[in-house]
């Protein structure tokens, strides 16, 4: 009875199969070797696009899948794809915009790397004035009901940290320099450990501290004697060096180079003449080619054997007609038909030389 007025009837996907998809959803993510940041809340995927370290931050709520993810850029950048600082959210992908709970999340982020390879996005400002990833939830998160309010969604409680305080600009090194110069020049060099480097730090109070930030001469002055940065400042007199004897010797081949290109037009000019004489000899042999092909042979044959007949049979009629008297007859119309009969009989013989070994020999 219970069962005919619908008392077991669901009101809605049920948490398990809710939880099923959500599992599957985050599944997919290994596709694109995402790291998780808090469990079911927030991965990360890191992608190198061109000399740019590119982070997507992949938020899930708590109706995930149910409602689409939230994914963020960083560092800051431009992006058709991507809102304008300091939100830093993908709103131009079609995979997430339509995201449903039976979508491929890691084929949504996927369709995200590879527009981003296809068309790079822009960085706003130099890699170590941002860090890489931003410290607090994205813009528009809320956390998920089974968080604690009062806890922190990312450890050691880097949101609510104090303030560094303000350093010289001419006393450190952007990070994002500093390292693209190691991995370059000094892949060697390693950053050294400042309370091993710095002893004398530790017997210092914190106004002491202080003042020692903003002396800039005392703090370069005990920066310098280390032994790291003598290192560092050797090897990297010895590239410069090493990059002015390479300069100078580039520069002594210059001459050498010059000679070579005189040269290398003089060989030019020769050949541009050697390949029009070539052409030409090509040209008159085309024409004498075609002029002695047997079966050109054979039609002139032919032609000479008709005229040689005709002009015998004028010869028989002047002497019919008693222009010409018996031996000048016989001299002129034996030879005459000798000729015929020479030309025939080469006729004949290149006729047979043709059918047997084809016109082109």
């Amino acid at each position: 009875m219970h069962k005919l007025f619908g008392g077991n009837k669901a009101k809605g996907p049920s948490a398990t199969n809710l939880q099923i998809q959500k599992t599957k959803q985050i599944e997919s993510l290994r596709k694109v070797s995402a790291i998780e940041i808090l469990r079911d809340v927030e991965y990360r995927v890191v992608t190198r696009v061109g000399s740019t370290n590119i982070t997507l931050v992949i938020a899930l709520t708590a109706q995930f899948p149910q409602e689409r993810p939230i994914i963020t850029v960083s560092p800051a950048v431009t992006h058709p794809w991507v809102d304008p600082a300091p939100q830093m959210r993908v709103t131009g992908c079609p995979s997430i915009n339509n995201f449903s709970m039976h979508s491929d999340l890691g084929q949504a982020v996927q369709s995200i790397l590879d527009e981003f390879k296809k068309n790079p996005p822009v960085p706003l400002m130099p890699f170590a004035a941002a860090p890489s990833y931003p410290l607090g939830p994205p813009p528009g998160y809320s956390p998920p009901s089974y968080v604690n309010p009062g806890s922190e969604l990312y450890p050691f409680g880097l949101s609510n940290a104090p303030p560094v305080p303000p350093r010289q600009q001419s006393a450190s090194l952007p990070n994002g320099s500093a390292e693209g110069a190691l991995d370059n020049g000094f892949p060697d060099f390693t950053m050294p450990n400042v309370m091993k480097s710095f002893p004398q730090l530790k017997e210092k109070k914190l106004m002491e501290l202080q003042e020692l930030i903003e002396n800039e001469d005392q703090l370069l002055e005990m920066v310098q004697g280390l032994p790291e940065l003598k290192s560092f400042a050797e090897k990297r007199e010895a590239l410069s060096e090493k990059c002015v004897f390479l300069a100078r010797s580039n520069l002594a081949q210059k001459p050498k180079i010059k000679d070579m290109k005189e040269e290398i037009a003089e060989k030019m000019a020769l050949y541009d003449e050697l390949r029009r004489g070539f052409e030409g000899d090509c040209e008159r042999h085309l024409g004498l080619s075609e002029q002695y092909r047997p079966s050109h042979i054979q039609t002139n044959l032919k032609v000479a054997i008709l005229q040689a007949e005709e002009e015998s049979e004028h010869i028989m009629e002047d002497f019919l007609n008693k222009k010409l008297d018996m031996e000048d007859f016989i001299q002129q119309f034996l030879e005459k038909r000798k000729l015929c009969h020479m030309r025939k009989a080469k006729e004949e013989k290149l006729s047979h030389i043709i059918m047997s070994q084809g016109d082109q020999y």
